[in-house]
């Protein structure tokens, strides 16, 4: 062409349906004139950007991005890898997919295969069932690497942890670990137990697993020994009513946590407060706001000494067969230190008053409409198991055949005038304003046993051995440490928008491309409000992926 020689490979193949053979031609470079030997054609260079369009691919990308962001901010995925090495990045990819999942184990695979989760920590492999065994299986036998994860996470936590317990059922025995024990959930299955220490924000620090048919007091001993072993010996514990008995309570004080609980309204010392309170809670000098809410308070000391007459503790009762809670007045208070009394505040909102009596109200019209519905004598059998804890302000008899109903008058005028009214007992926190800041934290904790239970896959084991269930558990805490991060950011930014509803609208945020490069879509207004929200930057254009270890940064200085 134009004077000029080009080389070709002419080909003849066969292919099956054609009479004739095809010619292939392969174009080989220009021929050189002086020496007749063939110059090869050059290659094109491709373009960092090119991308074979044919191979293209698109997968999720916002919620795995948001979610491995927020693990990185609060030092998590540090903390994983100082806790478990190389397993670290593994089990934090396996917790991301876990949450945006929201479902069982066995759904992991399928989240994993739909969004950049393994590229965006730079790890191979693949999420299936024996992969999960084993990775289960070897987390749950790691028990020294879970006390060093425990020990730095409490160390992040602040000075104020809360500690619960639930109940999760199972239908195997899990090696003795499932027991008959008290199921929260009203279901007639074995359960174990598991106790959730979480910061003041609602975040989980440590959690542990015991055999159902484990106290929650012998639970909460053996949850304050780990939590001042690890290192946490300044905080202050926050507990629900359940753990307040006196004898728990003179454990704390033994063991010098300081803590933060409600008071039993059975309790002799209690009721007394509530008394003198009803005489001055219209007294203006009692005011005292938090958070907007106005109460009435007044405070006294309490000191916990042996009883005088032996007898069993009441079912409502802080007092115990050995020990009680007195005030002041009682001779046996002078004997007790004054660093070793307790903080009494009794308090009154007139808020919570009215949704007591409507709480109540409404709960007793409901028994004793299901209680007429029934036969009389049947009904009279059943009163206090369809009652509950409401029995105590109902008499049933039959007479003539008749089922009659009464409200009992004393039980009803007691709980009238002690509606909106409540006791907090606190060592070693001696101010109302901070006891009521400590105890803000245990809505947050039974909002985390929530979202493990409901968002999580958490109301049920899956397994018979409790090494994986251990495992499993512990996938579980670490998704969750990344759900009650982004519930207490949004929460904080008054953005009432539910967790599961955030990553949902994150994730229509997709990453197109193939092999190591992709590009991600624009981002739309709303998800840059939600990115703002939990306080991360928008995410980058283009990606570069690779698999790659991850190492923090205090090991590469």
């Amino acid at each position: 062409r134009n004077g000029k020689k080009y080389a070709y490979r002419s080909t003849s193949r066969y292919e099956p349906g054609k009479k004739y053979p095809v010619t292939v031609n392969e174009y080989l470079g220009r021929v050189d004139e002086r020496t007749g030997n063939i110059i090869p054609k050059k290659s094109r260079a491709v373009s960092a950007n090119f991308i074979d369009e044919a191979a293209l691919r698109s997968r999720r990308f916002g919620g795995s991005y948001a979610l491995i962001a927020l693990a990185e901010s609060i030092g998590l995925r540090d903390d994983l890898y100082d806790a478990f090495g190389a397993d670290g990045d593994r089990l934090l990819a396996v917790a991301v997919a876990q949450a945006l999942a929201g479902g069982p184990l066995s759904s992991v695979e399928d989240a994993a295969d739909g969004c950049l989760v393994r590229e965006l920590l730079g790890i191979g492999g693949r999420f299936g069932s024996p992969r999960m065994t084993e990775l289960t299986q070897r987390l749950g036998e790691a028990f020294d690497s879970m006390e060093t994860l425990f020990e730095k996470r409490l160390a992040r936590a602040g000075h104020v942890l809360s500690y619960d317990i639930t109940s999760v059922s199972t239908y195997g025995h899990m090696h003795g670990w499932a027991e008959w024990g008290h199921n929260r959930d009203d279901e007639a299955l074995k359960q174990a137990n598991i106790g959730l220490v979480t910061d003041r924000d609602g975040v989980p620090t440590m959690f542990e697993m015991y055999p159902g048919s484990v106290s929650d007091l012998a639970t909460l001993e053996r949850t304050v020994e780990r939590v001042l072993a690890l290192g946490a010996g300044t905080c202050t514990l926050v507990m629900d009513r359940g753990f307040g008995s006196a004898a728990n309570l003179q454990r704390m004080i033994d063991a010098g946590m300081p803590f933060v609980i409600p008071g039993r309204q059975g309790t002799r010392c209690v009721k007394d407060l509530m008394s003198s309170l009803i005489k001055v809670r219209d007294d203006q000098e009692r005011v005292r706001i938090h958070d907007g809410i106005v109460y009435a308070v007044i405070e006294a000391d309490v000191a916990i000494v042996d009883r005088r007459r032996k007898g069993e503790e009441g079912e409502d009762s802080n007092d115990t067969a050995e020990l009680e809670m007195v005030l002041e007045d009682d001779p046996r208070f002078a004997n007790v230190s004054e660093e070793r009394r307790l903080r009494a505040f009794a308090c009154y909102n007139a808020s919570k008053a009215a949704e007591d009596r409507r709480r109540l109200q409404l709960a007793l019209a409901d028994i004793e409409k299901r209680l007429r519905s029934m036969e009389p004598w049947a009904a009279v059998r059943e009163q206090k198991r369809i009652a509950g804890t409401y029995a105590k302000y109902l008499e049933c008899r039959v007479e003539d055949g008749v089922l009659v109903i009464e409200r009992k008058r004393n039980a009803m005028s007691f709980a009238v005038n002690r509606e909106g009214m409540f006791v907090m007992l606190s060592h070693g926190v001696n101010d109302w304003e901070t006891m009521m800041s400590c105890y803000d934290c245990r809505t947050y904790v039974e909002q985390a046993f929530d979202a493990l239970k409901n968002e999580l896959d958490g109301n049920r084991w899956r397994t018979g051995d409790p090494k994986a269930a251990r495992g499993r558990l512990l996938v579980k805490f670490v998704s969750l440490i990344l759900w009650c991060e982004a519930s207490k950011r949004l929460r904080s930014e008054r953005d009432r928008t539910p967790v599961s509803a955030t990553l949902q609208s994150l994730d229509n945020i997709m990453a197109v491309g193939v092999g190591d490069n992709w590009r991600v879509t624009e981002v739309t207004r709303a998800n840059r409000g939600r990115l703002k929200a939990l306080g991360l930057p928008e995410p980058a254009k283009r990606y570069v992926l690779k698999e790659h270890d991850h190492i923090p940064r205090k090991y590469l200085h």
